[in-house]
């Protein structure tokens, strides 16, 4: 950790899904100096894998969560002591900034800018997520604009599907993936289908069964997984969120929820919308097969 006497580093509270998390990975990849990502654990690890200049620590300790309470904690291990006196900002993803984790940060630690970013945008807001947040930092003081990554190299790898999402209203139909698999592997072209926890708890057993799929118990699985595959399909999701960030060229559906806003940010990204936002079945298997990435 940086010396109590040199407030350098920048800390990151952030406690959304994975897709949202992946969503400030550019944020975290523009910034210069060290970065501590205060988030769960998981989460926090794989910025601090993916980056040389972050650091991870668990959202879930106590003297985190106290942040939360009225009057706050009036005293803090040395371990965190230590991160407060070298925090030269601290960006929230968690506060308002006119609430109790506020207060009790900004008595704690009294020397940093505190800036306060909501995750998601207003129903009104017609750009991109990320532009939103950016727009935040702006009125904040704090001109930041994320990057978009390198590409990974071809490789000869599985195509990676992940065919599910937090909403079963943006899951495009599991017939139509169970199509698209067989086209895939009649094509000579080798599959993998992974599913996570909501998955494997909301789907039948023959659900999983026609589709292939294996459940990955992790996020570093799901990582590793695409750090293998030649490219990826998948719904709005999370999992397709993080493939983009991590340069795997990226096949997302969109259907409900509108690409302006939420569509994946990487250096190999190709997105199928229709004109407006509608049901996951106007989307057919021929334009889905003919757009996937070929190494």
């Amino acid at each position: 950790m940086i010396a109590r006497n040199e407030p350098e580093t920048n800390v990151i509270f952030h406690q959304a899904a994975l897709g949202d998390f992946a969503l400030i990975l550019p944020l975290l990849r523009a910034m210069r100096k060290p970065v501590v990502v205060v988030a769960p654990w998981s989460r926090a690890h794989l910025a601090a894998d993916l980056f040389s200049h972050v650091q991870a620590m668990d959202i879930e300790m106590l003297e985190f969560t106290r942040l939360h309470a009225a009057g706050g904690p009036t005293h803090v291990s040395p371990m965190i002591s230590d991160l407060f006196a070298s925090a030269r900002r601290i960006v929230s993803f968690v506060s308002t900034g006119d609430d109790d984790w506020a207060r009790n940060v900004r008595r704690l630690v009294p020397h940093s800018q505190c800036c306060f970013v909501m995750p998601r945008p207003p129903d009104d807001w017609t750009g991109h997520v990320g532009a939103w947040h950016e727009k935040q930092l702006q009125l904040q003081d704090w001109a930041l604009r994320g990057e978009r990554g390198k590409s990974l190299a071809p490789r000869r790898g599985p195509v990676l599907i992940h065919p599910g999402s937090g909403s079963p209203r943006k899951n495009w139909p599991r017939r139509r993936y169970a199509e698209l698999i067989k086209r895939l592997h009649d094509a000579g072209q080798a599959v993998r289908v992974v599913v996570g926890e909501v998955e494997a708890e909301q789907w039948t057993a023959g659900d999983l069964s026609r589709l292939g799929a294996e459940r990955l118990r992790s996020l570093d699985e799901l990582v590793a997984a695409m750090r293998q595959a030649s490219c990826y399909v998948g719904n709005d999701s999370g999992p397709t969120h993080l493939a983009a960030q991590l340069g795997l060229p990226t096949l997302a559906l969109f259907g409900p929820t509108s690409p302006e806003v939420w569509a994946p940010v990487g250096p190999a990204v190709t997105v199928l919308a229709p004109p407006a936002t509608c049901d996951m079945t106007w989307l057919g298997v021929d334009a889905v097969f003919d757009a996937i990435p070929r190494p």
